[in-house]
């Protein structure tokens, strides 16, 4: 009994002390990283300060030889249990997920808000028993420290960030039209000359069956956005983001390849929520700060032929140079225009497949597609190379084309790209 009361008194006394000293810390204006070298020094294992889907913001201490590098399945496992739960939780090892020691997780929350999430590691063989608690209570009271020194430097960036925001918004919109002007206002953001930029538009997409403008579908939207503004900051040092009400907006080098950064965005939106569709859509390169404006009026082109022309891909990363022709059937105001030409060029090849319920148009596309090859065309539809002979012959007597021209052979592509976009 009075050993029990000795190490109740002892781990108090620790609890104590821990508060007390990372508290000071967070007052005296200390960053995250050092409140996480004071944690561990304090307790005597490494800690980590976790992002939203538990990859490392903070680590102490240091150690290029140890890898924090969870799969999948257990950052899904454990965000699961977390929400649930909303405590602090020991967590055994999944070696088959990656995470070879147990650790003890706490959410760093600000009322219903996760900023992130707290861990205490134990060594790969050490093993905490069932009824030592004092671990959970370390992780709960710094978690609360944590969750003050988190507030303060976001308010801190969010004044920031509005201020950048000002002047991002100038830069998008083409208002400073002299490039000695748009060079200094970009520089404010951190924009380097010697570079050049690329501006990608990222927008979320919400479950086909809620509505977009439901309060609770329009928070979820917003929160994915800005986790997806901070995997932007993370990917790219040199990269600046803004969020906006339906999108983020990233100013980044072209060199950081955009196509990655957007290739990582979707798996975290997948991630985070699997019903939820991410599109990054990419302008051209920048080489001055006067052509962001082009580069942002470029990738919202992107975008919206995306939506417009191939809404069935709509949902991945789509960039403006490998728009081809869709950039000039954007300028397409009309819809019925294009329905017209679609009409003209392949009315009577699409009339023939309803009433015969052939598969002629379909046919078309699979032999445009592979560059008029007869044996390519006859493995994608799993028909033999004379049927599809036959349905050539048949389909330019039905449509009036002569595939061996080009202009012909161009008509129907242009056609059957509308068509795609008509159908989705």
């Amino acid at each position: 009994m009075l050993s029990a009361l000795q190490a109740q008194n002892v781990a108090l006394r620790q609890l104590v002390s821990i508060h007390d000293r990372l508290g000071a810390l967070v007052l005296q204006g200390a960053d995250i990283g050092a409140v996480t070298r004071m944690l561990s020094d304090l307790v005597g294992r490494r800690v980590l300060l976790l992002d939203a889907l538990l990859q490392v913001i903070a680590m102490a201490p240091a150690d290029d030889r140890f890898e924090w590098a969870p799969r999948q399945g257990y950052v899904r496992a454990v965000l699961a249990t977390l929400a649930r739960e909303r405590r602090p939780l020991r967590i055994p090892p999944m070696t088959d997920f990656g995470v070879d020691a147990s650790c003890v997780l706490a959410p760093v929350a600000l009322g219903d808000a996760i900023l992130g999430y707290l861990a205490l590691l134990a060594e790969s063989d050490e093993r905490v028993g069932p009824g030592d608690d004092v671990d959970l209570q370390i992780v709960q009271h710094a978690a609360n420290v944590y969750a003050l020194s988190m507030m303060r430097e976001r308010m801190a960036a969010e004044v920031s960030r509005q201020l950048k925001d000002e002047l991002f918004e100038g830069l998008l919109s083409g208002r400073p039209q002299d490039e000695t002007v748009a060079r200094e206002r970009a520089m404010r953001l951190g924009y380097s000359p010697d570079l050049v930029y690329r501006v990608l538009v990222l927008v979320v997409q919400s479950p086909s069956q809620l509505a977009d403008d439901q309060p609770e579908i329009l928070a979820q939207r917003r929160r994915l956005l800005e986790s997806l503004a901070e995997l932007a900051a993370r990917r790219s040092a040199e990269a600046f983001a803004t969020l906006r009400d339906d999108e983020l907006v990233v100013l980044m080098p072209d060199a950081d390849d955009g196509r990655e950064l957007g290739q990582h965005a979707v798996r975290h939106s997948a991630a985070l929520g699997p019903d939820w569709r991410v599109t990054v859509a990419i302008g051209g390169p920048a080489s001055t700060a006067s052509a962001i404006a082009a580069s942002y009026a470029q990738a919202r082109r992107a975008l919206e032929v995306a939506q417009r022309f191939y809404p069935a891909g709509y949902g991945d990363i789509v960039a403006f140079e490998d728009l081809g022709l869709y950039r000039l059937l954007f300028h397409v105001d009309d819809p019925a225009e294009l329905r017209g030409f679609t009409e003209q060029v392949l009315g009577a090849l699409l009339e023939y497949d309803q009433r015969h319920n052939a598969d002629f148009v379909r046919t078309l596309a699979a032999f445009l597609g592979n560059n008029g090859n007869l044996q390519a065309t006859a493995r994608e539809l799993n028909l033999h190379v004379n049927s599809v002979g036959y349905r050539l012959q048949r389909i330019q007597a039905i449509a009036r084309l002569d595939l061996e021209r080009s202009d012909d052979r161009l008509l129907a592509q242009v056609a059957l790209k509308i068509l795609s976009g008509i159908a989705a």
